[in-house]
């Protein structure tokens, strides 16, 4: 159910935005392209699975805008996989068995003990949105798929983390090919779709899909998901279309679930209005959430559903391009955002996986870039490698 009006105006009146002129450097970044990817798309998911980074699925729109490659952006939903062996990558991405559902983009995806748990997602064929879920693995005969419960609605762009065994699946919106559903579904119903959170046991399958306590928030897709010290952080993110304003808005309410008493707290709003972040396996050293590229909206939507302007300066290495070069970092010790070094690129949704000291970044929409002297589509074909080193504020390493 909706939290009551009163309910929200008083969480509205204890967070307020930090201001974006403060925000410390927390984590410096040393970029450096790694193996290009067999061929360009954004949206994709994934995590890391028998010491292989794997991603699933994706969309590539097929522009063809650089010369000599146009072979590498065939347009399509995907619902091929790949992995690269971190131990020798200079071999390469090796192709895995296709996922075993339709093809599509914005699933989402986490590793729960070297198991790749995918679920949802939405493309341009009907039904438009997707409930089904399958999880891979490596055995003794190879690659294998198998699938899971199905979600209890469909949902594209969903949050996603683990805790233990069990898996978490926050927000997320319907699709019906005429626009995007936070609010509700594309019927009308599941009230406050963006704003619910499910769990499913690995260990006890057969269980299903459950729901916990809805977010009191903003209903919301495409935002940032991590678990850290047994909790589940909800950060940024956009509405779909279908709201007041009529049109996609920035979210910036934040929030906090604590499993073990089945309530939320919410934290300080973002200091600058931005969102479209990956989820999943994106905290390091089990303290900072890295918060990635993204984009603004003119509007950001308010809890009350009013809307204000968007806020804040934001980073592009490409003053012209839509998208952010900003990483955002949320210090969940120190209840604060910070920030990192930017990318060397815009990127809107790339996928991303923290492990140990490294970042990888798969995929994305960024416009065209230039990465050590090479050139990548609007949906590239790039993995790009974060080596991250923990800074205390003024930029003094611990």
């Amino acid at each position: 159910m909706y939290p009551s009006l009163v309910s929200l105006l008083a969480f509205a009146t204890i967070a307020s935005a930090q201001p974006a002129v403060e925000l410390p450097l927390i984590l410096q970044i040393t970029w450096h392209k790694g193996p290009n990817l067999p061929q360009g798309f954004q949206d994709s998911d994934g995590g890391m699975v028998g010491g292989h980074l794997v991603t699933v699925g994706g969309f590539c729109q097929g522009r063809r805008d650089v010369p000599g490659k146009e072979h590498v952006y065939p347009r399509g939903f995907l619902k091929k996989a790949w992995g690269l062996d971190l131990s020798s990558p200079e071999a390469g991405w090796g192709e895995l068995p296709d996922l075993p559902g339709p093809a599509r983009q914005e699933l989402c995806a986490i590793a729960v003990d070297d198991r790749l748990y995918c679920c949802g997602g939405f493309s341009y064929d009907a039904p438009y949105c997707y409930r089904d879920g399958y999880r891979l693995y490596s055995g003794a005969e190879g690659w294998s798929w198998e699938a899971l419960p199905e979600l209890p609605w469909p949902v594209g762009g969903a949050g996603i983390c683990a805790i233990g065994s069990r898996v978490y699946v926050m927000g997320g919106a319907d699709y019906d090919l005429e626009g995007f559903h936070t609010d509700s579904d594309r019927a009308g119903g599941t009230p406050g779709l963006g704003a619910r959170l499910l769990w499913l046991d690995t260990e006890d399958l057969q269980a299903g899909w459950r729901e916990l306590a809805q977010c009191p928030g903003t209903p919301r897709w495409v935002h940032a998901c991590a678990a850290v010290g047994g909790k589940v952080y909800v950060i940024g993110g956009a509405t779909g279309d279908d709201n007041a304003a009529g049109t996609y808005c920035t979210v910036a309410d934040n929030w906090c679930y604590d499993p073990a008493t089945d309530t939320w707290e919410r934290l300080a709003d973002t200091p600058i209005s931005s969102g479209n972040f990956p989820a999943g396996q994106i905290v390091f050293r089990d303290r900072y959430i890295i918060l990635i590229g993204g984009c603004q909206y003119p509007l950001v939507m308010r809890l009350d559903g009013t809307t204000t302007p968007a806020y804040g300066e934001t980073t592009r290495h490409y003053p012209d391009n839509p998208y952010f070069s900003d990483v955002f970092v949320y210090d969940v010790q120190e209840q604060a955002f910070g920030r990192a070094t930017p990318l060397p690129l815009n990127n809107n949704l790339p996928m991303a996986v923290v492990s140990g000291d490294t970042l990888h970044l798969i995929g994305g929409e960024t416009g065209g870039a230039q990465i050590e002297g090479e050139a990548f589509g609007h949906h590239p074909e790039l993995y790009l490698v974060g080596d991250m080193e923990a800074r205390q504020p003024g930029g003094r390493t611990p």
